[in-house]
């Protein structure tokens, strides 16, 4: 089970520069993926694809500073286990700031990210509440996560993509059931993948590029 619960980062960080441009407003896409060692089927491949929408300041000291809200959260069922955020949860999580600087003709970022024991959900529960369905034992988890993320990517479309990497500790604080207890445990996760960002309309909202079917955009991370 705690190979399959893992496979969640969150970005969220401190403020940067204040902005002297006016903001864009553009559209993320983020690929992670990373393996899990499971006993009697070796390696299993986990994947989270998290999708943002971000308001953007070119500074005047020619830094990025982005803040976005995630929109929505998928992690790819692994080896027969399901897990997932509530129905409406992922726009309810702190919101994230990066501040990217340029070195040549690439950007960086690296921030620490993630929540505590506090309802960062609203639903009720302390932490993050996850959804699991598995074939021995189904039900909720609690949990808080905290992370180490770093990214570079090139100006690619009017916005940026690039490559992505992560740790990320999280620890269970709550679940239904003995079952679920005793098997989500506290772990250290290590993911890598991909991002990509591009400019939408101005007025654009998470429920409207949601409704609209296709994302504005999609990284793609090799392995």
């Amino acid at each position: 089970m705690r190979w399959a619960v893992a496979a969640l980062v969150m970005m969220v960080a401190p403020t940067g520069a204040n902005a002297e441009e006016a903001a864009e407003v553009w559209a993320g896409h983020q690929v992670m993926k990373g393996a899990r060692s499971v006993p009697l089927l070796g390696s299993v491949e986990t994947r989270t694809d998290s999708y943002f929408l971000a308001t953007v300041q070119r500074t005047g000291d020619g830094t990025i500073l982005l803040e976005q809200r995630t929109c929505r959260v998928e992690i790819a069922e692994a080896a027969g286990v399901q897990v997932s955020f509530l129905p409406g949860a992922a726009p309810k999580l702190p919101p994230a700031t990066l501040l990217w600087r340029r070195k040549g003709g690439a950007w960086f970022t690296a921030f620490e990210s993630g929540w505590g024991e506090e309802d960062a959900d609203g639903d009720g529960n302390p932490g993050v509440t996850l959804q699991v369905k598995a074939p021995l034992c189904s039900g909720r988890i609690f949990v808080t996560s905290k992370s180490r993320t770093w990214l570079r990517g090139r100006e690619r479309d009017g916005g940026l993509a690039g490559e992505a990497r992560a740790v990320s500790d999280q620890k269970t604080i709550g679940a239904d059931g003995m079952c679920l207890r005793t098997m989500a445990k506290d772990e250290r996760d290590a993911v890598q993948g991909a991002f990509a960002y591009v400019p939408v309309e101005a007025g654009a909202t998470c429920e409207s590029l949601l409704a609209a079917g296709a994302w504005p955009v999609r990284a793609t991370a090799e392995r």
